[in-house]
């Protein structure tokens, strides 16, 4: 009878103690002030919302195939060919523009070309014709050009091209197309020539 009591008794101690536990442990209490525990997030607690950034798109090149840059003009030569100066002053030198002039050893036209030099250019006799005769010399002109650049391997100046002009062909070569070894007479028309063009006389 007297153990009976006893197990009575504890488990009416037990009752309020066993309660209060299964209280404590669903997920809807509140006891996050006690120390030592942990709140836990019940299943109806909403999360916050995660601000989601823009999506940034990298602007893709474009392929530009640059333009190739324009090739160099080739820079004019001031001997390559008969320009109006040259033009006027070997007219001038030459017979004072006069086209009907004929040389002591039969040069023909205003700028004296031998006429077996002629007919390498033209098989026209309008010696007096200034159009003609300007052809033939601008043609005559650039043979000696080329003849000078292959064998001087220089650019001809206006004083080399009126020597090759004015003496017979190979005669500049001769004298290793240098100034100094001309004849006086030869090196001064030369010159004169130079003055001219330089001038620009008309």
């Amino acid at each position: 009878m007297v153990i009976l009591t006893l197990i009575l008794g504890t488990a009416a101690a037990l009752v309020p103690f066993v309660l209060w536990t299964t209280h404590a442990a669903t997920p809807e209490y509140s006891g996050g002030n006690h120390l030592g525990y942990t709140p836990v997030i019940s299943e109806k607690t909403s999360l916050l919302p995660v601000a989601s950034l823009p999506a940034v798109s990298t602007p893709t090149p474009a392929n530009v195939t640059p333009k190739p840059a324009p090739a160099p003009a080739p820079a004019p030569s001031s001997s390559a060919l008969l320009n109006t100066r040259q033009r006027f002053a070997l007219g001038m030198i030459e017979t004072a523009n006069n086209d009907a002039e004929i040389g002591g050893a039969g040069e023909i036209s205003r700028y004296q070309i031998m006429p077996s030099v002629w007919k390498h250019y033209s098989n026209s006799r309008s010696y007096q014709n200034p159009d003609v005769s300007l052809e033939v010399a601008r043609q005559h002109w650039s043979a000696l050009y080329a003849a000078f650049m292959k064998q001087a391997h220089r650019e001809p100046t206006d004083f080399d091209m009126y020597v090759l002009w004015n003496t017979r062909y190979g005669y500049y070569a001769s004298k290793g197309f240098s100034p100094a070894r001309l004849h006086p007479v030869v090196r001064d028309r030369a010159q004169r020539f130079t003055n001219l063009v330089e001038r620009g006389e008309s």
